[in-house]
C-alpha cells in the first residue's frame, strides 16, 4: 500500500513548484526573454514585420514553450513518470501559430489571447489522463488560460498606455511584457494550484485502503 503520508508531501512538493516554476517561466520566459529575443535584435516594428522580425518572434515563442513544457514535466515528475519534454510538438506548432492567426487576422492584444488559449487547450488534452475529472478538466484548464489572458492584457496594455508608450526601445517592450506576464502567471499558478490540489491522480489513489474479506473454505465453517 503507498505510503499516504509520503504522497501528501509529494502533492504538496508538486503544488510548491508549479506556483514557482509558472511564475518563473511566464515572468523569465515570456516577460524577459520574449522582448529581448523579438525585439532586441530587430527592433522596432509596424504591423507588417520583415523576415528577421518574424523568425525572431516565432524563435522567442519556441524558447517560451520550451521552458514552459520542461518546466510542467518536471514538475509532473514528482507524482509520476514522463519525460522532460514529453508532449513538446504541439506546443511548438499550434502555439506559435495560434499567436500569429491572431496578430495577422484581429491585431494585438489577439495574439495574446490565442496564444494562451492554445495552451490552454493543448494542456487540456494532454494532462487529461492524470486529472480525475477530465470533463471538468477540460473546462477548467481552458477557463484558467482564458482568465490568464485576459489579466496580462488588461493590466499589460493599461499600463503600456498609461506609463510606458514613452519609453524608450526595449525598456517599453520589456515593461509591457512583464506587466502581461506577470498577472497572467498568477493566474495560472494559483488558479491551478486549486484545481490539481483536487483533480490530480495521485499514485495510489485508485488501491483500496481497506484490506479485502477473506472467505473461509466451506470445510472450516461446517
Amino acid at each position: 500500500m503507498v505510503n499516504r503520508k509520503y504522497m501528501e508531501s509529494a502533492k504538496k512538493l508538486f503544488l510548491k513548484n508549479w506556483v514557482t516554476g509558472n511564475l518563473a517561466v511566464y515572468c523569465g520566459a515570456l516577460g524577459l526573454l520574449h522582448p529581448l529575443i523579438a525585439h532586441g535584435f530587430t527592433g522596432d516594428h509596424d504591423k507588417l514585420l520583415t523576415t528577421p522580425q518574424f523568425i525572431m518572434h516565432t524563435l522567442s515563442l519556441f524558447v517560451f514553450v520550451f521552458f514552459l513544457v520542461r518546466t510542467q514535466n518536471k514538475t509532473l515528475q514528482i507524482v509520476g513518470n514522463r519525460k522532460t519534454l514529453a508532449g513538446i510538438w504541439p506546443f511548438l506548432f499550434f502555439t506559435p501559430w495560434a499567436f500569429w492567426l491572431g496578430y495577422y487576422t484581429l491585431f494585438v492584444p489577439f495574439d495574446i489571447l490565442f496564444m494562451f488559449l492554445s495552451i490552454g487547450i493543448i494542456n487540456a488534452i494532454q494532462l487529461k489522463p492524470l486529472v480525475k475529472f477530465p470533463t471538468k478538466w477540460v473546462r477548467q484548464c481552458i477557463g484558467v488560460y482564458f482568465l490568464a489572458a485576459i489579466a496580462g492584457i488588461f493590466i499589460g496594455l493599461g499600463a503600456f498606455l498609461l506609463f510606458y508608450k514613452n519609453l524608450p526601445g526595449i525598456a517599453r517592450d520589456l515593461a509591457t511584457w512583464l506587466s502581461i506576464s506577470s498577472p497572467a502567471a498568477l493566474v495560472v499558478a494559483y488558479c491551478f494550484k486549486k484545481i490539481l490540489k483536487s483533480q490530480l491522480i495521485m499514485p495510489g489513489d485508485n488501491e483500496s485502503d481497506s484490506v479485502p474479506e477473506q472467505k473461509l473454505p466451506l470445510s472450516k465453517v461446517a
